[in-house]
């Protein structure tokens, strides 16, 4: 599903200041909400081969067995509202194969998409490492991260491993993105790492504008980064030269969303308000 990105060309050019200039003008089409059955939506997975979105609902942030993974249809009817239960606090999860990975506030679990039973737990080396949001390379490589311990893990012969560990890099760090040998982290800043060797791809953040930080979801349009931010309720888009702008001005109180550039479908929870808790898919395009 990856395109190839232009990581040498992001390197080179994010320290450009000026202000940001977008050819494209983004289209957003609204296409349907789900607002039952959900209770502080994070995360979402579009599983095309089966026609199934899942969505995590962290239900308080704790180790208190009250989170639960739900089922929607592609067309926006809910499927199964407990599709998974008994979680602590699930966030970000990823799709790979017939599997779906997830953060579950100190473990990584993985569940059985055709069965809906969690096959394995990868427990935390840490007591509190704050779980966020898990993202899998095109060859199996899993990497998670870890908020209040400021540091992103990956699985080796089934145990987590920190990778990278930079307190002042990696504050909130929040959602991942990974392509290539390329691994982009969000959370206060954008930062962008060699996947291999956790060493950085550049000399400081990717994002140095005052007005873009705290950085939750992170997805790729086929031509530029899409972001959502914890204190800005509008979408951004953040081009190769690194300067971001929105996309438009509506107020999207996005999460943790995913983006797929080939069918143009954007899936994202939304939290509007302390008992408005929602799914909504847009269809997104760039003129």
């Amino acid at each position: 599903m990856f395109r190839t990105i232009l990581c040498a060309a992001l390197v080179a050019a994010f320290f450009t200041a000026h202000a940001p200039l977008w050819a494209e003008t983004a289209v957003i089409r609204h296409v349907w909400t789900v607002d039952t059955g959900l209770f502080e939506p994070e995360s979402v997975a579009i599983d095309e081969n089966h026609g199934a979105i899942y969505v995590s609902n962290v239900v308080g942030y704790g180790k208190n067995g009250q989170g639960y993974i739900s089922k929607l249809s592609m067309s926006g009817r809910v499927i199964a509202a407990k599709w998974i239960e008994g979680l602590d606090a699930p966030t970000g999860m990823v799709l790979f194969g017939e599997e779906l990975f997830f953060a579950d506030f100190n473990m990584l679990k993985v569940a059985d998409v055709k069965t809906g039973e969690i096959v394995r737990e990868y427990p935390a080396p840490e007591v509190n490492p704050c779980f966020n949001d898990v993202a899998i390379a095109s060859d199996g490589t899993v990497y998670i991260s870890a908020s209040c311990s400021q540091k992103i893990y990956t699985l080796k012969d089934d145990t987590l491993v920190p990778l990278i560990e930079d307190s002042a890099a990696l504050k909130f760090v929040n959602g991942l993105y990974v392509a290539n040998n390329m691994l982009l982290s969000g959370g206060w800043q954008i930062w962008i790492w060699d996947r291999n060797t956790g060493k950085p791809l550049a000399n400081g953040p990717v994002t140095r504008q005052a007005d873009v930080k705290d950085i939750d979801g992170v997805a790729w349009d086929g031509e530029a980064f899409i972001i959502s931010m914890v204190d800005d309720t509008r979408l951004w888009r953040l081009g190769a030269d690194g300067v971001a702008a929105p996309i438009s001005e509506e107020a999207f109180h996005a999460v943790d969303f995913q983006y797929d550039f080939v069918t143009g479908l954007l899936v994202m929870p939304r939290i509007i308000g302390e008992s408005d808790h929602r799914v909504s898919a847009y269809r997104l395009s760039f003129q």
